[in-house]
């Protein structure tokens, strides 16, 4: 997990693809959603280290941060940004990092929001990809014989050969005709609506317009 700390809205930024990338590529399951979700959680924490309140200290009564006084999230470094020489608490360094990590936060939640439609988008457009396929796939020569070409769509769309199987396997009717009937694409229609991905749904009704 990253544990570098930014302390500017710009400098975040600047190194946000690059986080994300050394995130993605450190484990297989790893993705966008995941890492924003973590780094939400690290700047959450160090938001904590620079809210400043009035109360009962170890030698005393005054200003502190609530992660000192309270002894949660507390996150060191933040911690030694926000001191003086002597260790007391430099209230307007505080105040100005607090500013710039919930800037950071707030970046990070409108790239989680994006990263969100993304995948909802991607997942409605491979529903609409499996009616291709599936088409095709009906058609001669049969599945088992177009290896090369689902194979060339799961690199590109990144969908298992295993996935397209299963569809083919749902949808696939039981009269023995080759090609699409009615009845399969209301068994599509279906399933995509469990999902509901409804931009499927109304892409797959204007699509199949001309089946009976």
């Amino acid at each position: 997990m990253n544990t570098e700390i930014f302390f500017t809205l710009t400098e975040y930024k600047s190194n946000f693809e690059r986080l994300k990338k050394e995130f993605i590529d450190a484990y297989i399951d790893n993705d966008d959603v995941a890492f924003i979700s973590l780094e939400i959680g690290l700047y959450q924490r160090c938001l904590e280290n620079t809210k400043v309140d009035y109360g009962i200290l170890a030698d005393g009564v005054g200003w502190d941060t609530k992660a000192m006084m309270t002894g949660e999230n507390f996150v060191w470094e933040v911690d030694k940004k926000v001191r003086t020489k002597d260790g007391g608490l430099n209230k307007e360094i505080a105040r100005n990092l607090n500013v710039s990590f919930n800037k950071i936060i707030d970046f990070l939640h409108e790239e989680k929001i994006n990263s969100e439609k993304i995948e909802t988008d991607l997942s409605a457009c491979q529903w609409a990809l499996y009616y291709y396929v599936l088409q095709e796939c009906k058609l001669k020569p049969r599945f088992k014989f177009k290896v090369k070409e689902i194979e060339e769509l799961s690199k590109e769309f990144g969908i298992s050969p295993k996935t397209f199987q299963t569809k083919y396997n749902l949808i696939n009717n039981s009269n023995g005709l080759e090609g699409y009937r009615q009845v399969d694409v209301d068994v599509v229609e279906k399933l995509m609506e469990e999902k509901h991905h409804n931009i499927a749904v109304e892409y797959l009704q204007k699509l199949t317009l001309h089946i009976t």
